[in-house]
C-alpha cells in the first residue's frame, strides 16, 4: 500500500486510517442525521423563496364521457378520452390542447403522465400558462417542457425564449410520472415524481389573464394524461 506522507499524521498511515481520522476530527461534516438532512433540504428550497401558499384545490378536470373531448380547446393534433384518460393520440409533431382559463396566481397545476416512445424515442411533457388559442400557444405566455429535443432537457420558456434551463430529463417511455407546476408571482417550480426538477424567478412575470388558458402539449409521442387538478392559494389572489 502506498504510504501517505503528511506533517502531522503518521507517515504510515493508510487510506483506513486516514478516513478514521477525518472522522474523528470532522464529525459533523459525515455524522448528520435523517432530521438534519431534511431540515437542510427544506432551507435549501426556501432560499429566495416568497412567503409559503397554502394551496386549495379549484378545479378537477375528468374524463368519464368520450365527448367531453369537445369542451376543450385541440389546437394541434387529435386527442382522444379513452377509458376515463385524455390520450394525445395523433399529430405530426405538436399535439397541444387548452383545458381551464388561466385565472389564478398563485396557480399550482398536478397530473400524471405516460409517454410511449415512437421508434425508440419520447417526446415531452410540456405545461402552458397563459397559452393561446391558437397555433401560436407556445410563444405567448409561460412554458414548462421535460424531455424535450428527444428527453435531453427541461426548460421555462416566457413568450417563446427560454428563462431557466437544465440538461437533464429522466423520463421513460411506459412509466407514469407525476407532474406539478406552481406559478406564484414570477417564482416558477416545477417537480416530477416528488423531485424538484427546474426552479425560476422571473423578475418581470407576465400577469395571468384569465382570457387565456392552462394547457398541455407534447411532441409526436403519445401520452396518457389522467388526475388533472388546478389549486389557488387559499387566501385569494391578491
Amino acid at each position: 500500500m502506498r504510504m501517505i506522507k503528511w506533517i502531522g499524521i503518521n507517515s504510515r498511515i493508510g487510506l483506513g486510517g486516514l478516513i478514521a481520522w477525518l472522522i474523528t476530527i470532522l464529525p459533523g461534516c459525515v455524522a448528520l442525521k435523517n432530521s438534519d438532512l431534511d431540515k437542510y433540504l427544506v432551507s435549501s428550497r426556501n432560499l429566495n423563496k416568497q412567503k409559503e401558499v397554502v394551496w386549495e384545490k379549484a378545479a378537477v378536470v375528468d374524463f368519464f364521457n368520450a365527448g367531453d373531448i369537445n369542451k376543450y380547446k385541440v389546437v394541434e393534433g387529435k386527442f382522444e378520452i379513452l377509458k376515463g384518460k385524455l390520450w394525445a393520440t395523433e399529430g405530426d409533431k405538436n399535439r397541444a390542447i387548452l383545458l381551464m382559463p388561466c385565472q389564478y396566481d398563485p396557480i399550482r397545476v398536478e397530473f400524471n403522465a405516460t409517454l410511449f416512445a415512437l421508434d425508440g424515442k419520447i417526446g415531452d411533457i410540456t405545461i402552458l400558462l397563459n397559452a393561446s388559442p391558437d397555433k401560436n400557444f407556445f410563444n405567448n405566455g409561460y412554458t414548462l417542457t421535460t424531455g424535450s429535443y428527444w428527453n435531453n432537457c427541461t426548460t421555462f420558456y416566457k413568450k417563446g425564449r427560454a428563462l431557466a434551463r437544465t440538461e437533464y430529463s429522466p423520463l421513460k417511455s411506459g412509466k407514469k410520472n407525476h407532474v406539478v407546476l406552481e406559478f406564484d408571482h414570477g417564482h416558477i417550480r416545477y417537480w416530477l415524481n416528488d423531485v424538484i426538477l427546474l426552479e425560476a424567478w422571473d423578475d418581470t412575470p407576465l400577469p395571468l389573464d384569465p382570457a387565456l388558458w392552462v394547457g398541455i402539449r407534447t411532441w409526436a409521442t403519445r401520452m396518457r394524461i389522467d388526475n388533472i387538478a388546478v389549486y389557488h392559494s387559499r387566501e385569494g389572489t391578491p
